[in-house]
């Protein structure tokens, strides 16, 4: 039989470029280099019975040439996809078992094969990564932000537990005592321990940014020991030479590893899942050799992966709570997330259309799938900065209005703490976070000061809650009556809004506080919206203790939250989150017709729509019919103006209660 004609080095090039190419057919070109490669990082290189070697190209080849060009393949197939895709979207990372080059079709590769399943991936994975430098290294959060996925996968641990012999350091050496699950060691330990850290901050960093996502992880399959390099050998090193013993051996400490997954995804209920893979490939005939199974036994692998992606994405169970530390004041007080939960399909859809309609001025028909509805997003979170056709600009308008609205926030000062809270309704009115004002007894020990910022000169407003106090420890909102006087006529207060579509994901918060107590300060760079739940928002913006109590406004300045709470994962990812007003509104609607009350009713009135405030922007208060009666509780409020101001000099950023009175 004649030897099969050889192809040269260039050619071979072009047909991994060429995506028209079957997988299969490039597999036959390529034989794995056993000198060069590492546990999960298989070096592939030409296989020299059918490639002509070329003295130009080969040290290139060497340096893992391949390996790179197949994971640009892999994303050019993805880019190609997603042109007119409408279904699920992923982005994968990981080791081996996500990327073998050319010659195995491994998890993702089945993933992708759209004979058998129905996504577009889009790959980070390289052969012999460490989940430490997966991690460290971050691709992923970069990744995500670009493709939006909708299931994020990863694939880590292998190598840090096999790599470079590692494994002979994480068991105890031969005893004919001891039983199989008893020769894991103390660094195996170690190990699991390290393993769920890098876990667990990835998670809690993605989630943090991208509430919404799914992610699955998994942890191997029981490989077994084949005198290789890789389990055979290490382990030999210790004195373990019987072949059953060794698979008994590797067999435990996978479902260790598999165990600890499996326990902490429950860490992250309804967003993080685990994919077992254990009992999955079969004998040994099954596996291309210790660690990576054949192409049937991937597919085995992508199946379980496909049953989990699409229970996760019918799970609409929200994520776990998480304790936070209070962002309202200075003491060591801890509250929790408010307990959101997502909005329905159609629900969300519906807002995201009412909201691209407000800001657009315009009809929108309906998205026809997710994707459409993504766009729709993406045009809403666009828009400001389109109105000069540049990107960043935004009309001069932004702040001037950002000025009026700073006028109406100040600084809470309790016996205790300190936070932010603001003017609403008809002026006569503050509200702040429960956990920034509980109660009466606190209110009535409290104060809030006005036009704290650059001059060290406030105006302090009494507080009055025998007139009017509300407060809800879910909602973490107070609203309490107040004495206006000491202000100008010129601070607007800041209305409240019934509508629930002033702001979805992608859009811009700003956030006016007084964070840890300081001079008034805003929060307007790095301030994306992530997430919308049916009571809560969550965005990314710069929030420290103090800063409970403060407005979250749209870039149209319009109120959409109250701000309440913050925390950070362990890379320092900020999360915040805020009270939506529209859930605030419709808790006071709901006691006003249980537990009628004249000043309740009377704030009520003050309570505007989104379209009318648009449309009467810059004017005062009383142009949106938002002044009190001139009958009951309110009617007592002592007039706005000059006389009886009282002014309190701040002095190196004490307040030293130095008191002057206007005639």
């Amino acid at each position: 039989m004649a030897a099969p004609k050889k192809i040269q080095q260039r050619e071979l090039i072009e047909k991994i470029l060429d995506l028209d190419v079957p997988d299969e057919e490039l597999s036959k070109y390529f034989v794995v280099d056993p000198q060069q490669s590492q546990a999960f990082a298989p070096q592939v290189v030409p296989n020299p019975n059918l490639v002509e070697q070329d003295n130009g190209l080969e040290g290139a080849f060497l340096l893992n040439t391949f390996n790179a060009l197949a994971r640009a393949r892999r994303n050019r197939k993805y880019r190609r996809r997603i042109k007119n895709w409408d279904g699920i979207k992923i982005v994968a990372e990981g080791d081996s078992w996500f990327q073998y080059p050319l010659i195995l079709k491994d998890t993702i590769d089945q993933l992708n094969d759209l004979d058998n399943f129905e996504y577009a991936i889009y790959g980070l994975s390289e052969a012999g990564d460490l989940l430490s430098n997966i991690v460290i290294e971050d691709e992923i959060s970069t990744a995500i932000e670009n493709e939006n996925p909708d299931v994020f996968l990863i694939s880590g641990g292998g190598n840090d537990m096999v790599g470079n012999e590692r494994l002979a350091t994480l068991v105890h050496p031969f005893n004919s005592n001891r039983k199989p699950e008893n020769y894991p060691n103390e660094r195996f330990t170690q190990f699991l321990d390290e393993l769920e850290s890098l876990y667990r901050g990835l998670f809690s960093r993605l989630l943090a940014n991208k509430p919404h996502l799914k992610i699955l992880c998994h942890g191997y399959d029981n490989a077994i020991p084949a005198n290789g390099t890789w389990l055979g050998k290490p382990l030999e090193k210790q004195g373990i030479t019987d072949k059953v013993l060794q698979r008994q051996i590797v067999a435990t400490m996978i479902s260790a590893f598999n165990q600890r997954l499996a326990a902490l995804v429950t860490d992250f209920s309804g967003s993080v899942y685990h994919v077992d893979c254990q009992r999955l490939i079969g004998t040994k005939s099954k596996w291309h050799d210790e660690l990576h199974p054949k192409n049937a036994g991937y597919l085995k692998v992508a199946q379980k992966f496909d049953e989990v992606i699409k229970l996760a994405l019918e799970d609409q169970t929200p994520s776990a709570a998480i304790e936070l530390e209070s962002t309202a004041n200075t003491a060591d007080t801890t509250i929790k997330l408010a307990q959101v939960s997502k909005l329905d399909n159609q629900d969300f859809l519906n807002l995201v259309v009412k909201r691209a309609e407000t800001v657009m001025n315009k009809d929108i028909p309906m998205p026809k799938n997710r994707y459409e509805r993504k766009q729709l997003e993406q045009d809403i979170s666009n828009f400001f900065e389109k109105i000069h056709k540049e990107n960043n600009f935004l009309p001069s308008s932004f702040l001037e209005n950002g000025v009026s609205r700073a006028q109406a926030v100040c600084r809470i000062v309790t016996d205790v703490s300190l936070g932010s809270g603001f003017l609403i309704a008809s002026g006569d009115f503050i509200m702040t976070n429960n956990h920034v004002i509980p109660d009466i007894t606190t209110a009535e020990l409290s104060r809030a000061e006005f036009d704290y910022d650059e001059d060290d000169i406030l105006y302090t407003v009494q507080l009055d809650p025998q007139r009017f106090f509300i407060t809800d420890v879910d909602l973490d909102f107070t609203i309490i009556a107040c004495d206006p006087a000491p202000l100008s006529d010129d601070i607007e207060p800041i209305a409240l809004l019934r509508d629930p579509d002033t702001v979805t994901r992608g859009e811009r918060v700003n956030i006016i506080q007084h964070p840890r107590g300081r001079r008034k300060e805003i929060s307007l760079h790095d301030n994306k919206v992530n997430y919308v739940y049916d009571v809560g928002i969550r965005y990314t913006a710069d929030t420290e203790g103090g800063s409970s109590g403060s407005p979250v406004f749209n870039n149209e300045w319009n109120l959409v939250a109250l701000h309440h709470a913050g925390w950070q994962d362990n890379e320092g990812n900020a999360t915040n989150e805020g009270i939506r007003i529209n859930a605030i509104v419709a808790f006071l609607m709901e006691q006003n017709s249980t537990e009628s009350s004249t000043v309740l009713a009377e704030l009520l009135e003050c309570v505007a729509d989104c379209e009318t405030l648009n449309k009467l922007k810059n004017k005062k208060p009383k142009d949106l019919g938002v002044v009190s009666s001139t009958s009951g509780p309110l009617a007592s409020a002592k007039p706005k103006g000059n006389s009886g101001k009282i002014l309190i000099v701040n002095v190196n950023n004490e307040v030293d209660e130095i008191t002057i009175n206007f005639d």
